[in-house]
């Protein structure tokens, strides 16, 4: 494994289906023996339409883009202890998925954007287990594809034990409030989703 600037990697793999592994790594230096894995073998979960190279998935789709991405921030009901930077998903917490929004693929503080096709309820998800802890993964993030092929908004890290939307899902909460909480800026953190 080598990612240039990169001290922490984390690699979902599409093994059948919905259904992979997942495994964290970081750089300890040449003798340390390169990338150390830092996790228990888990089992993550991805879109009900499988995984797709990133540039050719899709809005509303269910696929999981492939591919090599930042983390861009984690979120949820509290900070576990990361060092990345974190926000508290309030009652008025949306994700614009409206590609005819100017704030699409963006986290915004306003709940009449939530339904109607205009944005995802974020409180939603975490009153329902998912979104407890989670993290943005930076699929078309820095300059929003609205649509077409790499179109797509919401790809996150987050709790899943059956398929997703498109999103990683960890089937093991333990693993995911670990992961949260071992994400550091510093050693800027890589999501590898492999097909």
């Amino acid at each position: 494994m080598h990612y240039t600037t990169s001290q922490q990697v984390m690699v979902a793999d599409r093994t059948f289906g919905s259904r992979g592994t997942w495994a964290r790594y970081e750089w300890r230096g040449i003798s340390k023996g390169c990338w150390v894995k830092v996790s228990a073998a888990s089992t993550a979960r991805f879109g009900s339409g499988g995984v797709v190279p990133a540039a050719r998935r899709r809005q509303n789709t269910n696929t999981t883009p492939a591919g090599n991405f930042a983390i861009k921030y984690a979120f949820g009901e509290g900070n576990p202890g990361t060092r990345i930077a974190y926000r508290r998903i309030t009652a008025r917490s949306v994700w614009v998925n409206n590609p005819r929004l100017k704030d699409y693929n963006r986290w915004r503080e306003n709940s009449t954007l939530s339904g109607r096709g205009i944005g995802e309820d974020l409180s939603r998800y975490r009153d329902r287990g998912l979104y407890r802890q989670a993290a943005v993964i930076g699929y078309n993030y820095d300059r929003p594809v609205r649509y077409g092929a790499g179109s797509g908004s919401g790809i996150f890290l987050h709790y899943s034990s059956t398929a997703t939307g498109g999103c990683i899902g960890l089937t093991n909460r333990r693993e995911l409030n670990r992961t949260i909480a071992w994400l550091d800026p510093a050693k800027k953190p890589r999501m590898v989703i492999k097909a």
